[in-house]
């Protein structure tokens, strides 16, 4: 064997031997960076409440690197804790009835020296009519305020022909009120018209020509009673009356008065007589509605 070959593997053998004893001592220092150091059984037994740690977390340079600016900003505070949202209960919906219609307001009166000489319609609470066509004829008429207490009778008309022209005149009965007899019967929808004397033929209407006069106890709300043929009676409540000029009066004047007499949509009552009592000057047109119906 050379002298060369002899120095190589003595070199060999002295670098195993240097490996040998370096690699445990580096297995066991306790500041490498690979991982924490292990706790021996006697350790566990001395400190048994010792765990291993992590190597600290360096701090963040507290200098500002150059050409950064450095910020200013001022975090706020945190909110106060607010209080715990509430649910706010709804309204709850209630079947509210509307409001009735208000009623119309009653019409002033037009007084003439204390004498009430036009007042109404006013609105009266009624009852439901009987069907069309199940009315009869009236046969009596009475109003208890005035003691009064009269036969009705139908009244006709005939034509008139004069200076005036042509028209048709009623044929006012005597000692009776007279029924229109193209008028609605008690009870039914539409105008029941009735007419009577006030100073001659019976004079069945004289205390009620004077409607609306000083002392005269007679007047809105008072009842009206009608008995037809079937004796059936019908009560009407007096809502209004009118005094109106006639004599000497115009045609369109006379045509607007007879719209007292024209047919209605609902059950109304028409008395129709003159005034005053000693002459015939006016009409006077009492109204009312029906609001009872006895059998």
């Amino acid at each position: 064997m050379s002298r060369g070959f002899k120095i190589v593997i003595a070199g060999l053998w002295l670098s195993v031997l240097l490996l040998w004893v370096t690699l445990p001592r580096l297995a066991r220092r306790s500041d490498s960076p690979l991982q924490p150091p292990a706790a021996t059984a006697a350790q566990i037994a001395e400190h048994p409440t010792w765990t291993p740690t992590l190597p600290p977390v360096p701090p963040p340079p507290t200098a500002t690197p150059p050409g950064v600016a450095t910020s200013t900003f001022t975090p706020l505070p945190p909110p106060s804790p607010s209080p715990p949202a509430t649910a706010t209960p709804l309204p709850t919906a209630t079947a509210t009835p509307p409001p009735p219609a208000p009623l119309p307001p009653t019409p002033a009166a037009v007084v003439h020296d204390g004498r009430i000489d036009a007042i109404g319609p006013i609105p009266l609470p009624t009852v439901a009519p009987l069907s069309f066509g199940s009315g009869r004829a009236p046969v009596r008429l009475r109003i208890p305020a005035l003691d009064l207490d009269t036969p009705v009778l139908p009244m006709g008309w005939h034509v008139v022909s004069d200076a005036s022209g042509v028209r048709s005149e009623w044929d006012v009965v005597d000692f009776a009120a007279g029924h229109h007899i193209n008028t609605a019967y008690p009870g039914e929808p539409g105008n029941v018209v009735l007419s009577g004397h006030n100073n001659i033929g019976g004079s069945v209407f004289r205390t009620l020509c004077v409607i609306g006069e000083p002392g005269v106890d007679f007047g809105l709300e008072d009842e009206m009673i009608l008995v037809d043929e079937s004796d059936r009676r019908f009560t009407y409540q007096v809502n209004g009356w009118q005094r109106l000029a006639e004599r000497n009066a115009s045609i369109a004047t006379r045509l607007e008065n007879a719209q007292w007499m024209a047919p209605t949509d609902h059950a109304q009552l028409t008395l129709v007589t003159c005034w005053p009592p000693w002459s015939n000057t006016h009409r006077v047109i009492v109204t009312g509605l029906l609001t009872a119906i006895s059998p």
